[in-house]
Order: structure tokens, then C-alpha cells, then sequence
């Protein structure tokens, strides 16, 4: 009884904190805005990003956020993340997607990150991936519906940005 009442509260939250933070706008995102970004609800923002790959943007921030979800998996090991999108996250891509039945050609697009997002939730005012094991990755939204990302629940804070890399651990 105690788990079915705790399962309507976090739905009923879910979809409050949606309604609040969002527009009744579906999501509207690309590449070319420079960010992942998207408007009305959250849940289909991640459904109309990518592609990113060793050959099509391999340096900038949305790289350590798809490398992030690498390890929270564990497909790559924390020390991996360098928002560099070579060849040892082309490999642990190919394997996530494959795992996954999808498509696996090491490439990171909507429907790569369609799959990942459905292990995001919300916790009040920000969002977490949920990953294998005890891996957790923090983000949060903005009311202009840009994402950003924590390294950890004490780490800098980054917009996920196709432009640049400016986390500490890009190289």
C-alpha cells in the first residue's frame, strides 16, 4: 500500500513540476540552436538531438554529457570522459546501442538519445540519469530550456553546448 501511494505521489509531481517548468509547446531543438535544448514538456527533449560522432562534432560539451551517460552505464570508465568523442567511446557507443536493439553505428542521434532518455527523472527542480548500478548524472533545465550538467552532486554546473567544451575534464 505504502509503495502505490509513494509510486501516484511521484507521478503526480512529475507531471506538476512538468506542467510548471514548461509551456504547452511540443520540443523544438537542433543542433543549430548550439545547445540541447527544448520547450514544453521535458520528456521529448532529448528526441530531436544529435548527431554527434568521432566525424561529426567529436569536441564539446554535449559529448562529455553522452560520455557521462557512458560510464553512469558502465560502458566507460570515469577517467574516459574528456568530451572527445573518439575511438574508445565510438567502441562503448556501438556496445550501448547494440544492448539496446538499436542500430549500433557509434553514431549519437535522436533515436540513440531517445533510448537514453527514457532513464531520466525528476527530483524537484532538477533532473537525474538514473544509470547501472549506483551512477547517477545531474541535470538541470533552464526557463529558457537550455540543459546543463553537473560532473557530481558538488561539481561545476555547464550548459550542454555543441559549440564548445569548457568542463574542467575536457582536454
Amino acid at each position: 500500500m505504502f509503495l502505490r501511494i509513494r509510486v501516484v505521489a511521484t507521478a503526480v509531481a512529475v507531471a506538476m513540476l512538468g506542467a510548471l517548468a514548461t509551456s504547452a509547446a511540443p520540443a523544438s531543438a537542433s543542433v543549430s540552436q548550439g545547445y540541447v535544448a527544448g520547450a514544453g514538456t521535458w520528456t521529448d527533449d532529448w528526441a530531436d538531438e544529435g548527431p554527434i560522432s568521432a566525424s561529426t562534432r567529436p569536441h564539446h560539451n554535449v559529448v562529455a554529457m553522452w560520455q557521462m551517460i557512458l560510464w553512469a552505464d558502465g560502458y566507460l570508465d570515469r577517467s574516459g570522459i574528456d568530451c572527445r568523442f573518439g575511438p574508445v567511446t565510438t567502441a562503448a557507443t556501438t556496445k550501448w546501442q547494440s544492448d539496446r536493439g538499436l542500430r549500433s553505428d557509434g553514431v549519437v542521434g535522436s533515436g540513440t538519445l531517445t533510448k537514453a532518455a527514457t532513464r531520466l527523472s525528476v527530483y524537484e527542480s532538477w533532473f537525474y540519469y538514473d544509470g547501472a548500478g549506483t551512477n547517477f548524472i545531474y541535470f538541470g533545465r533552464r526557463a529558457d530550456g537550455r540543459w546543463d550538467m553537473s560532473l557530481g552532486p558538488d561539481l561545476e554546473w555547464q550548459l550542454l553546448s555543441y559549440a564548445y567544451a569548457n568542463f574542467s575534464i575536457c582536454s
